[in-house]
């Protein structure tokens, strides 16, 4: 297998690789701006390259095959199939289908394990593709490698993933004094996690609002606008890491089922005001999500203010990048524990963490708390080496934004983490050839064992790049992942693209 240390995914040649050199690889290489670019515009010559992508965003190959052997066997003329991981999923995927376009939806049983496939007319397929990325509802590449054969699974393996699953979430639950395992609830995805929150705060206030304060990673905001009548109240600029605004909305009448924000925010780096925000909310009976995918609950408590905490266990929890996963861990001492747990389990069962998956991530992470200290160390290195170069036009790190917010949470022996953001000084071009010649591993996701490169917004927001720009995130942004490589080793490959920076046409 290719070694992303010695040999990182970044040449012209790489172009559609998995990232990393596996058959369930979470992230793709887009080795040259360009690329990104093409991507975005659909270039079949970017496209049909593409080994896999992010499950979300790209079908994985197992996963085509699943809806291709579905299509066959229960699909009517002019009709296609999504396979889900349950009944739940696939019909809410159905009803959000019929709210947005007039059209037949039809559901069968696939008949492997609680699989259930949604059957709908082909005009139908891009409202339904929404669904599958902003809910994270989703059917993994080894879930959908197993139902393909059409086997059940042995018995011994099917022990083995209750014993990880146990293990996993007592594992979660060890980094929140008066948490166990029972408060920890396991999905297919970060979104699958979030999305499930959204579900049972709306149940209790329905057609009301969310809030999300500072700038969120795509499909937290895009969830939370597409599911539900209320939408949600956007926040993503404050003054004051939301105090103000939240103390407002509500001085002014609003009310909300609950507050989203991010610790800290992605790409941004922001960090909410999350002990003044707290106060405010819990005089209102609103409940606070904070998401610490980013920071990780070995840097910071979220739980000082929240009453939920969610991760996507696919970045750093993981650090392989080989298996997709989130969690909701629930705060005891919060008011809404109670009402929030009976129905979580039900939930957890609607887009699960399947067996084979949760026997990965259990061993992949057996060793995450060390790592990351070993990035926060590497991030704060390679952050702290950049801050003093000319190129940099402007650079995010929590350890100068929003400090005191995040240090309000960050735990005595914890850090700043290792996910940066930066704008280089130049001329477009002299960007492309910076990135161009970066050698890291260029794809989308973070938190791996090795670094990860990219052009966040053109990925993220790119048909919407004046809406994130307005927001601080310009369309030249990079977003830096550091790993686990030595830090002179990475100054010294930034040193050689800030050279090719110089280079003529």
């Amino acid at each position: 297998m290719r070694d992303p240390f010695t040999k990182p995914f970044c040449r012209p040649e790489d172009l559609g690789l998995a990232i990393p050199d596996s058959d369930h690889a979470v992230s793709v290489c887009l080795p040259r701006w360009r690329d990104v670019i093409g991507y975005e515009e659909g270039d079949p010559e970017v496209i049909e390259t593409f080994e896999c992508g992010y499950p979300r965003f790209v079908l994985h190959p197992f996963v085509a095959e699943l809806f291709l052997a579905a299509q066959k066997e229960f699909a009517k003329k002019d009709e296609v199939a999504i396979v889900f991981p349950s009944l739940a999923a696939a019909w809410r995927c159905a009803d959000y289908v019929k709210r947005r376009k007039e059209t037949s939806c039809r559901l069968e049983s696939y008949g492997w394990g609680d699989l259930a496939v949604l059957l709908l007319d082909e005009d139908a397929y891009e409202v339904a593709w929404k669904c599958w990325q902003h809910g994270g509802e989703i059917v993994s590449s080894r879930f959908a490698e197993s139902a393909l054969t059409d086997e059940p699974l042995a018995d011994e393996v099917a022990e083995a993933g209750d014993r990880a699953l146990q293990i996993l979430k007592e594992r979660l639950a060890s980094f929140h004094e008066g948490v166990s395992g029972e408060d920890v609830f396991l999905f297919s995805s970060g979104m699958a996690a979030i999305f499930a929150v959204h579900r049972l705060l709306l149940a209790r206030k329905p057609g009301a609002s969310t809030i999300q304060i500072e700038f969120p990673y795509l499909d937290s905001f895009k969830m939370q606008k597409e599911f539900g009548d209320g939408g949600v109240v956007d926040f993503s600029m404050t003054t004051s890491g939301g105090l103000d605004e939240v103390r407002q909305w509500f001085e002014k009448g609003g009310e909300a089922a609950g507050v989203y924000t991010e610790l800290p925010s992605n790409p941004l780096l922001k960090t909410a005001d999350l002990k003044g925000i707290s106060a405010i909310l819990r005089a209102k009976e609103v409940p606070l999500i904070v998401d610490d995918t980013v920071a990780t609950s070995v840097n910071v408590n979220g739980f000082l203010y929240a009453d939920v905490l969610t991760t996507s266990l696919t970045k750093l929890f993981s650090g392989a990048g080989d298996v997709a996963a989130g969690a909701v861990i629930l705060n005891p001492a919060s008011p809404f524990y109670s009402v929030l747990k009976e129905d979580l389990a039900l939930e957890e069962a609607a887009s699960p963490l399947f067996t084979r998956d949760a026997i990965t991530l259990e061993i992949n992470s057996r060793h995450f708390e060390e790592r990351v200290r070993a990035t926060n160390e590497n991030g704060h290195s390679l952050v702290s080496w950049l801050r003093e170069r000319p190129e940099i036009k402007a650079l995010w790190y929590p350890d100068d934004c929003c400090r005191e917010n995040y240090d309000e949470v960050r735990r005595t022996d914890g850090g700043y983490g290792a996910l940066f953001s930066m704008r280089l000084k130049g001329e477009q071009a002299a960007l492309e050839r910076f990135y161009d010649a970066l050698e890291i591993s260029k794809g989308p996701s973070l938190g791996t064992d090795f670094s990860l490169i990219c052009p966040y917004t053109l990925l993220a927001h790119y048909n919407e790049l004046d809406w994130a720009a307005e927001r601080g995130a310009t369309r030249d942004l990079i977003r830096v992942w550091v790993g686990l490589e030595d830090p002179e080793d990475l100054i010294g490959r930034f040193e050689r693209a800030f050279e090719a920076m110089k280079e003529s046409e």
